[in-house]
């Protein structure tokens, strides 16, 4: 792998998702912020080969060409490309074959230098405007939504972005969880079926990333836990379920698999280290409401081996998010 992240660029302890796990064993909710920094993973060293080096040395053992990567010359649109999700879907993307595009507010590099993120093509836009989504996802074969606001602009805790945030990024007057989270994946869905397709051709691959809060209607003791909750965290969830029940009417266009992570995290993501163990005890205890957490790399792995799978589609925990996970190890 090229570069690696530094540990300063860690977000501090205040940054911890907000899930508040009460006595009684009410919690609260997650943290999947628009962050812009992430670190790089030593897993990924060993993936990465020099496609030179590779052909070279198997032309002079008789070999032949090296094969071609899993996904060459497929072409892949992603919303939020450098933010903590993101641009680890980017990284993974280039390295197996992908022609990556990303679209962001800055459409800027986040790691200049890194072999696989300066191949990815950087667009500054906004994904709220419906007119750039439509022109970006008629050049893409499959699209991830990796966007995210924790607080938005009417939670009253805006200013606690500048701590969740990587980049140090802010909501302005517009940036609500409608806006942000529902009205940008709606431009995603209704570019591809506004797409020509031919005869018989199959759904484009679509990824959106919810929160495991988002099934807490479907799991027991999560409605009483959402009741409990508050509003901005019930204004969060009704913009990502709003996204899910579109997505999942939107078959006919659309093969959708929808990553439903609790924590996030890294080993140098500081701020939310500390209650890694405590989610991942409540879950193994059988909390229904809580699931274990899963690392940047599991989920964009997760992401990346969904794109390829033409098998996957609808709602991933975190179990299918490990198992996925192996096919790109």
């Amino acid at each position: 792998m090229a570069s690696q992240r530094k540990a300063g660029s860690a977000r501090p302890l205040a940054g911890v998702k907000a899930l508040c796990l009460l006595a009684a064993g009410v919690a609260l909710s997650r943290l999947q912020p628009m962050s812009e920094d992430v670190a790089s993973s030593q897993a990924f060293v060993n993936m990465q080969a020099s496609p030179a080096h590779s052909a070279t040395s198997r032309a002079a053992e008789g070999e032949g060409e090296a094969p071609l990567a899993p996904s060459a010359g497929k072409r892949l649109l992603v919303l939020g490309g450098n933010g903590y999700v993101g641009r680890e879907v980017c990284r993974l993307a280039v390295q197996r074959g992908f022609k990556v595009t990303s679209l962001s507010r800055r459409g800027e590099n986040p790691e200049p230098g890194n072999a696989e993120l300066d191949q990815v093509k950087w667009v500054q836009g906004n994904a709220a405007d419906s007119s750039t989504v439509q022109s970006l996802v008629g050049d893409a074969d499959a699209v991830v939504h990796a966007i995210g606001l924790l607080f938005d602009v009417n939670s009253g805790l805006t200013n606690l972005n500048l701590v969740v945030s990587g980049s140090g990024s802010t909501p302005d007057d517009a940036s609500t969880y409608d806006r942000i989270t529902r009205q940008t994946a709606f431009n995603v869905i209704n570019a591809i079926k506004g797409r020509i397709r031919m005869p018989f051709s199959p759904p484009m691959p679509m990824m959106f990333v919810s929160a495991a809060e988002a099934g807490w209607p479907d799991v027991a003791l999560g409605p009483q836990v959402e009741k409990v909750a508050p509003t901005w965290l019930k204004e969060y969830l009704v913009a990502k379920r709003a996204v899910e029940g579109e997505l999942s009417s939107s078959a006919d266009a659309i093969r959708a698999a929808i990553f439903r992570p609790s924590l996030i995290w890294s080993w140098t993501k500081f701020d939310v280290l500390p209650v890694i163990p405590v989610f991942n005890l409540l879950n193994a205890l059988g909390v229904p409401f809580v699931d274990k957490t899963v690392t940047v790399f599991t989920l964009s792995k997760a992401i990346v081996a969904a794109l390829e799978d033409e098998g996957v589609s609808g709602v991933q925990r975190f179990t299918e998010m490990e198992e996925l996970e192996k096919k790109v190890a």
